[in-house]
């Protein structure tokens, strides 16, 4: 959920992209945060890093998907690589926040071992774009044993076609899907239960 993938003076709207999507699920992923941070659920944010003069892409035949976009998109150390401002606000304290380099947010980062030594098994997966980091995180957390909540109308794409591939995918193989309302009651829940224990 960064300027570059999220935001209209980002690299992905001044490429020509239609960012409506995009920009109708901050809202609802900013009101998740939150219910997490009350319900005492641990909050993981990704910062996708892409690397200018990238070698390792260069090694690439085929044309990468960047170099079929026509653009950079969230340089490391740029604007465009920051979370949007109204999810940078809603960021706790003690939220984990780790960078990836590639779509998967397992591929080569830190946080299979961030969930580990927390104990975490159950995954709620929210963010963009749907049909490429989104679904390449779910599928690697599902061969790494997790269970995976889809919030539906968190995630978003500029296809809505491959957003529904996506979630159809998930329902039939991967996990669950859910909206945001039903996170939230559940959340709610928790946290409720959470406050009549401690009382």
């Amino acid at each position: 959920m960064q300027n570059g993938f999220c935001h209209a003076d980002g690299s992905i709207a001044q490429s020509g992209h239609d960012l409506t999507a995009e920009r109708e699920i901050i809202p609802r992923i900013a009101a998740l945060v939150q219910a997490s941070h009350d319900a005492a659920v641990p909050v993981f944010w990704s910062r996708q890093e892409h690397l200018p003069g990238d070698v390792a892409r260069r090694g690439h035949r085929l044309a990468t998907h960047l170099e079929k976009g026509g653009y950079l998109v969230c340089a490391r150390g740029t604007w465009d690589a920051e979370l949007v401002d109204e999810l940078e606000a809603a960021r706790g304290p003690d939220d984990v926040v780790f960078t990836k380099h590639r779509a998967s947010c397992f591929f080569e980062t830190t946080l299979g071992t961030a969930l580990r030594m927390r104990g975490i098994r159950t995954l709620i997966v929210c963010g963009v774009a749907t049909n490429y980091c989104v679904e390449s995180t779910i599928r690697d957390a599902y061969a790494r044993d997790y269970d995976i909540l889809a919030v539906d109308d968190a995630c978003a794409a500029a296809f809505s076609d491959l957003h529904a591939a996506t979630m159809k995918n998930v329902a039939l193989f991967h996990g669950q899907v859910v909206t945001t309302a039903e996170v939230l009651e559940h959340l709610a829940e928790r946290s409720a239960a959470s406050t009549v224990v401690e009382g």
